[in-house]
């Protein structure tokens, strides 16, 4: 006789039987509960209204003109906003105020947010906002630090109740510093035709774009990034002016 045939075939228990019966039964009911749950989700993720993304927000050429010739830029109120504004449009970034004194001794109150995103777009920002003459010079003179910038301008540090009030300025321009490189080709492609051009004698490409409140500066060669500024469109000849001279 065979070792096959000498030894006997094991027989499943009774209680592990009923086990795998209660296992099974379990894992139907799971598949039975979620199953539609999984179909409708892949279907929802099928149609074009779930395939097609919001499209962003704040991007820099998204501006909202408005009839009183203020503007929103990057959900920013130019014309009656405060640089207190960009604390809440970028609570993750610290917004730091400083008065810079060019050489000829004039002061202007700016705000820095070192790094920002903008819809997908990455950069710098730079805010103007106003006060008064006798301002300024009292905060100046209450600065508690001078640096001087490469531009030759010095770059004092608000003491901190000066710059509390410096936070409820109104907010009159904005820089913004792109982390990429563009050229005049994607700037039209974003921007549109500029109904004007103006080229300076350093060779920089100056895109003007009165109705919007913007104006782009290019380095034809590359080598330099972008620069954009904005103002509410109805002060626009505060960006004009200059390069006219």
């Amino acid at each position: 006789m065979s070792s096959s045939e000498s030894s006997p075939r094991p027989r499943l228990g009774t209680g592990r039987i009923v086990a795998l019966l209660l296992l099974g039964t379990l894992a139907f009911l799971v598949v039975a509960l979620v199953a539609p749950w999984i179909w409708q989700t892949f279907r929802s993720a099928g149609t074009p209204t779930a395939m097609a993304a919001a499209p962003s927000a704040g991007l820099p050429w998204q501006i909202e003109r408005r009839p009183d010739g203020s503007s929103m830029v990057f959900g920013l109120d130019l014309g009656h906003g405060t640089l207190q504004q960009a604390t809440t449009r970028w609570p993750d970034q610290k917004l730091v105020t400083a008065l810079v004194r060019d050489g000829q001794g004039g002061l202007t109150l700016e705000g820095y947010v070192e790094s920002v995103r903008a819809g997908f777009v990455q950069g710098k920002v730079v805010l103007t906002g106003s006060a008064d003459t006798s301002t300024l010079q009292g905060w100046a003179e209450r600065a508690t630090h001078r640096e001087p910038q490469p531009s030759g301008s010095w770059r004092l540090t608000l003491s901190p109740q000066d710059e509390a009030a410096a936070l409820a300025a109104p907010l009159t321009g904005l820089v913004f510093l792109p982390a990429a490189r563009f050229d005049e080709a994607t700037a039209v492609e974003r921007f549109g035709p500029a109904p004007e051009r103006l080229v300076t004698p350093d060779g920089t490409v100056h895109l003007l774009y009165a109705e919007q409140g913007v104006v782009i500066a290019l380095d034809p060669q590359g080598q330099a990034k972008p620069v954009l500024q904005y103002v509410a469109p109805s002060a626009f000849d505060r960006l004009r002016a200059p390069l006219k001279r």
